[in-house]
């Protein structure tokens, strides 16, 4: 199992990557093999990681409402390098500077991997304390449990006129800048777990005259465009070779490495390389102020060196830290993963899902980009040109991905076959036409004729309107019991399965512990590790009532029958979700604390908290999803927003995969 580190930089810290190559490069020093991977590259070199997304396209797409999407590609860009090589840790760069929220960011990517943390300041930071406690309060239980601790980062670094670091064309103590020498201690006094500290080192910054021209858009006129400069002068007298000289005139000689050439002036100079812009020096030298420390894809000379000599750094209690990991410890399942890994099951699948409320408007928008995105083919049932006319005022586009079923042309090729499989029913011709005017009731039958794969509903409907015919026509899976119902919750952390929140009114123990398998396998089956917590308003023997005697039933059914499922309860909500009430109510306890998949004991009690979640978090839930059909139907709520049509369909096109007949 690759275990996940991710590198927050707390406050205003930057120049992160030194950090993260050293790290990755100490790791490997010590047998554990290691990769770096940086889910944002710098808006100018955003080719510079093949698997990484330019910062600005992320920012525009979640100015648009994308942010799941964005956060579904790095995890996409992420199974890539993975899948590159058998990795024992990653070391993700976190977010230093950008066009958004860098600490929000930080902590969506940390749940996204189920990362543990690791903190960097700069050595300059008195008050890093503070900023280490503001920035963890965006990462919530990750921040309390999973920080390992802290690196202090480029100590004795050159600071500006205003005392911030400054890593980049900033000098350094050779070249007389100014420099903190007691930061280091000031720093380290107000970090609770000091791990570590990458010093300073000019060269680690030092950019190239191409990189430069490259960030002001400047022409290099002669020269050589690898050459180095690591402090900004205006004074051609005191240049020298370590410097980039700034003019607003030709200059005949000089001793700088780099020389810009401003406001359109012009000459050649010997031994430095020559850049020429039409901006003023004083548009230049400002531009070269705010110049990000990065590195370039062809820059090897500087990356190796950051590997070499960072690695030193960094002291090999903190690889023994990383290198000291549970492999079996519980893997959280995030939101984004797990959107991930539905959408590339479901393209894999390639199913085609029956969506009966063809017109709906929500449908028409979730059944455009599941068709661009290539999740399943929908097929929308109703009259093609009011389709396309509620397409057109949802402002979407449905490609030739998207089929159409006129239920009108199509109805009768199903009555004979729906009047033998209800014969026993006393179905008639007459009946039968009639029960097909229902557009669930035909696409159930063209599932039954294995002419399409699944089906989703809901939209406008009641959930009996939707599961009756389908229970009718399709029936349960052979070692079904029952058919029940589970929401896929996608809290901010990780994802729960909640059940039954939709079907099964008042069931009884043998009926619950029938619920818990099946939600147990669902969970499984989808990657999330099932500790099936059976919730209600008790933990273990603490009250007494009917539905705490319910769920205790209920829980030693589940043992005797499914020993491999970790399973517990009664166990209250909270008592299954948060470790530290866990330990002074159910201390030995298999699942409290860490409870994935939650059985209520009644619809009334799972509806309703399902709902109250959903609603005050915000968050997406997916569902309801049937367990026990032989043939996959799914029911929607009736305020279910477009995402939870898309991944609705994502999760019926998976169950169609699998073989319940």
């Amino acid at each position: 199992m690759t275990r996940n580190v991710i590198l927050v930089p707390a406050g205003k810290t930057s120049g992160i990557y030194t950090a993260a190559l050293g790290l990755v490069k100490a790791l490997n020093n010590h047998n554990v093999k290691a990769a770096l991977f940086t889910p944002f590259a710098n808006c100018k070199n955003a080719k510079c990681i093949a698997t990484a997304i330019s910062k600005c396209c992320a920012a525009k797409a979640i100015a648009q409402g994308q942010e799941s999407e964005v956060l579904e590609k790095i995890v996409g860009n992420y199974n890539q390098l993975k899948d590159s090589g058998n990795y024992d840790v990653i070391i993700i760069e976190g977010v230093c500077q950008a066009p958004f929220d860098k600490d929000d960011m930080n902590a969506k990517i940390c749940h996204a991997f189920d990362a543990d943390i690791i903190t960097l300041v700069n050595g300059a930071f008195s008050c890093a304390k503070k900023a280490i406690d503001a920035t963890l309060q965006y990462f919530g239980n990750a921040g309390k449990n999973k920080v390992l601790g802290s690196i202090l980062l480029n100590a004795n670094a050159p600071v500006d006129a205003k005392g911030n670091i400054k890593l980049v064309l900033s000098g350094c103590p050779e070249c007389n800048c100014k420099s903190n020498t007691t930061c280091d201690a000031s720093a380290k006094d107000g970090i609770e777990n000091f791990l570590s500290k990458v010093q300073f080192d000019k060269q680690y910054y030092a950019p190239r005259a191409k990189d430069i021209a490259s960030y002001i858009d400047a022409l290099i006129v002669s020269g050589d465009e690898n050459k180095r400069a690591y402090k900004v002068t205006f004074s051609n007298t005191e240049a020298n070779d370590k410097q980039l000289l700034i003019s607003a005139q030709a200059v005949d000689n000089t001793k700088a490495a780099i020389v810009i050439l401003t406001d359109g002036a012009d000459c050649k100079v010997e031994n430095a390389t020559v850049l020429k812009t039409d901006k003023s020096a004083w548009q230049v030298a400002q531009a070269l102020a705010s110049m990000d420390a990065i590195l370039n894809a062809d820059d090897e000379e500087t990356k190796s060196y950051i590997e070499e000599n960072a690695s030193k750094d960094i002291e090999d209690s903190l690889v023994n830290l990383i290198k000291d990991y549970d492999a079996n410890k519980t893997v959280l399942m995030s939101p984004a993963a797990f959107r991930y890994k539905l959408t590339q099951l479901a393209r894999a699948a390639h199913k085609k899902i029956a969506l009966p409320e063809g017109d709906e408007p929500r449908t028409v928008a979730a059944a455009a980009k599941v068709a661009e995105q290539d999740i399943a083919i929908p097929v929308l049932f109703g009259n093609k040109d009011k389709i396309l006319a509620v397409a057109k005022e949802q402002g979407v586009t449905l490609n030739d991905k998207v089929e159409f079923v006129d239920p009108e042309a199509v109805r009768a090729n199903y009555v004979d076959r729906l009047v033998e499989l209800r014969k026993a029913k006393g179905m008639t011709p007459e009946m039968a036409i009639q029960m097909l005017q229902d557009n669930v009731a035909l696409a159930t039958m063209m599932i039954e004729a294995n002419e399409l794969d699944g089906l989703v509903s809901g939209a406008v409907h009641t959930t009996a309107n939707t599961i009756r015919p389908p229970l009718q026509i399709i029936k349960t899976a052979k070692n079904a019991k029952l058919v029940s119902a589970i929401f896929f919750m996608l809290m901010p952390e990780q994802v729960y399965v909640y059940g039954d929140c939709a079907l099964n009114i008042d069931p009884d123990a043998e009926q619950l512990s029938e619920i818990a398998i099946q939600s147990a396998d669902t969970a499984k089956a989808f990657g999330i590790d099932p500790k099936v917590a059976m919730v209600t308003y008790s933990t273990m023997n603490s009250g007494k009532g009917a539905d705490v005697d319910l769920m205790r039933e209920a829980t030693e059914l589940v043992r005797q029958k499914r020993p491999d499922i970790a399973v517990d309860g009664p166990l209250q909500y909270d008592a299954a979700v948060m470790p530290n009430v866990a330990a002074q109510k159910a201390p030995n306890s298999p699942v409290a604390g860490k409870a994935t998949v939650f059985i209520f004991p009644s619809l009334s009690t799972g509806n309703t908290v399902y709902k109250a979640v959903q609603r005050s978090a915000n968050l997406v839930s997916i569902g309801p999803m049937l367990q026990g059909m032989r043939k996959p139907v799914n029911d929607l709520s009736r305020g279910a927003l477009v995402d939870d049509i898309i991944y609705t369909i994502a999760v019926t096109a998976i169950q169609a995969t699998q073989n319940n007949a």
